[in-house]
């Protein structure tokens, strides 16, 4: 439990001194909560406008105009610059309980606050686990066909099609009439005692569950939060064309800005994973989908961006040049704010 508060608030050395004294009276459970509500009603002064917060325990954040309790945040400097910083929420558990916050209805500020979970990496979780949950949601609960449509990246740039008569610009995507639920599953990190990777092993498994004509057709993966930097989450979808067998892999990627780049390291994972051939020596063609799920505030008119190279790394910029248009289909999905945030009681 104490780990899990280390990680979860880390806020400063009175904090410290507090949980341990709990653990020494056998209440760190009941202050583990205190702590919880006390983030949940900053979060709400926050998402509301600030109105209800002290001056003197606030910051100002000049991208967003939000002002921020200094209880939830931290300041991170640009790397070899000392007046130049970031301010990000301190911790993933932070920023995951005010997603919890964000679902109880709509909020003023909600649009900025998203935008603040893309500045850091662990916090970044909490806006791909609000994609996720949505996804599941219309899989589970609607109709995978109600999802928001893709539209797949071309040559050259183009309108977004607004109009139901350019609705036969929409992408037919591998989900489209599937009428079974998706199986959840959990891609790990670490490496086994022989060296190999967990991922791999449990990545296999997935691809020989879903070929196998016994079990259900799709399967839908979530990765650690290592890999954020290449996909959210990512669908296995098995397909019988004319009695030949397919393998769909669908990547999903949760963005705020149209020109975010596509990286190798997790693509690369999946395919060295698959198997040269199927489950008991049969073959099956692999067919690899790359979404970027942009989030929109309030559905503005936007341009459907080119196809893009993969890269092998954000510093250098260099390209992947094994991932081609003719082996990597991309695609735009939009999905705006109210889209998102629904109630959790509806998950």
């Amino acid at each position: 439990m104490y780990r899990e508060w280390t990680r979860g608030f880390r806020r400063c050395r009175r904090d410290c001194r507090d949980a341990i004294s709990q653990i020494k009276e056998g209440t760190l459970f009941e202050w583990y909560e205190t702590k919880t509500q006390e983030i949940k009603s900053f979060a709400r002064k926050m998402l509301s406008g600030g109105q209800e917060l002290d001056n003197v325990n606030q910051l100002s954040d000049s991208e967003t105009n939000l002002a921020i309790p200094s209880n939830l945040v931290t300041m991170e400097r640009h790397r070899g610059k000392t007046r130049q910083y970031d301010i990000i929420f301190m911790t993933a558990r932070i920023a995951k309980i005010i997603v919890d916050v964000q679902e109880e209805r709509n909020w003023a500020y909600s649009w900025e606050t998203l935008n603040m979970f893309f500045r850091n990496p662990e916090t970044r979780v909490a806006a791909g686990s609000q994609f996720q949950k949505m996804f599941l949601r219309k899989f589970r609960t609607q109709d995978p066909n109600t999802m928001p449509p893709c539209y797949e990246l071309g040559k050259t740039t183009g309108m977004r099609p607004l109009s139901p008569l350019r609705k036969n610009a929409e992408a037919v995507m591998p989900w489209k009439d599937i009428g079974q639920q998706p199986t959840l599953e959990w891609i790990s990190v670490g490496k086994d005692a022989d060296g190999s990777l967990y991922s791999e092993k449990e990545l296999r498994a997935v691809m020989d569950a879903v070929m196998d004509k016994d079990s259900p057709p799709i399967r839908f993966v979530i990765p650690c939060a290592q890999n954020w930097a290449t996909w959210d989450a990512a669908l296995f979808l098995r397909s019988e064309k004319e009695e030949k067998r397919e393998l769909h892999i669908v990547f999903l990627q949760t963005i705020i800005r149209p020109d975010h780049g596509i990286y190798a390291k997790g693509l690369n994972l999946v395919r060295d994973a698959i198997p040269k051939n199927g489950k008991g020596g049969e073959g099956f063609s692999v067919h690899y989908h790359y979404v970027l799920v942009l989030m929109t505030c309030n559905e503005p008119i936007s341009r459907i961006p080119k196809w893009r190279h993969v890269l092998l790394d954000s510093n250098e910029q260099k390209k992947d040049t094994s991932w081609r248009r003719d082996n990597l289909r991309q695609y735009i999905m939009y999905v705006p704010l109210k889209e998102l945030l629904q109630p959790s009681s509806k998950d």
